[in-house]
């Protein structure tokens, strides 16, 4: 229960850093997401320095310069892009309560009910219980959401194209906690920094938008 208080008033305080970021302006939203970047950045070269020793030089490179610039880099990047160039932060602010959403309860399905583990040699704690509970009702939240004025867009106006928007999100979401999980693992560390109690690190807390920001643009996109 007291790690549960924990992580809710530090998500609680992280989510109004993004609320006050995404409503004063572009700007002050790129900067703090920049912040985010750096912090990640530096968060990773910490973990990578504890990965075990590269057996080729191609491998040095790959770890070193290539999967930071992929991973973390490109989809920070083309996330400031949709909220500046493409004018979509109400889609990019739906994006984040999904997630955040999706976290939440997948977390309290998952310590209630969890007891047939997604990938145990990745990431211990996930469950197939806690998965299906928070893709449920972070589907249910999100036919709400697009009812709010602020949410509605002219590429979601069917709420079915919300709903599978919303799907996108959590699946490749999912599939970004367990790229970080795996990287941790690797280096043998259980969170990536300790910036953010009850949640690790920076690249802790945005490791499922680093898949789901590209997945969601697509898809923004494509429909």
């Amino acid at each position: 229960m007291k790690t549960l208080i924990t992580r809710s008033i530090t998500g609680i305080a992280y989510l109004s850093i993004l609320a006050v970021a995404f409503f004063l302006s572009k700007f002050v939203l790129v900067t703090v997401f920049t912040i985010f970047l750096i912090i990640a950045l530096f968060e990773y070269i910490n973990l990578a320095q504890k990965f075990p020793a590269a057996k080729t030089t191609g491998q040095q490179v790959f770890r070193k310069y290539i999967l930071p610039i992929i991973w973390i880099f490109l989809p920070v990047v083309l996330l400031e892009y949709w909220c500046v160039i493409l004018n979509s932060t109400n889609i990019l602010v739906a994006l984040v309560i999904i997630l955040c959403t999706n976290d939440t309860m997948a977390y309290v399905f998952g310590s209630l009910l969890g007891k047939h583990k997604m990938w145990k040699k990745v990431s211990p704690k996930k469950s197939w219980e806690g998965f299906f509970g928070g893709l449920i009702s972070t589907m249910v939240a999100a036919w709400f959401i697009i009812k709010i004025p602020y949410f509605q867009n002219d590429t979601f106006t069917n709420p079915y194209l919300w709903i599978g928007f919303t799907f996108v999100v959590i699946i490749f979401g999912t599939m970004g906690d367990f790229a970080e999980s795996m990287v941790k693992r690797f280096a043998q560390e259980k969170d990536s920094g300790k910036i953010l109690p009850g949640h690790g690190g920076i690249l802790d807390r945005i490791d499922s938008m680093l898949f789901a920001v590209p997945a969601g643009l697509i898809y923004w996109v494509v429909v």
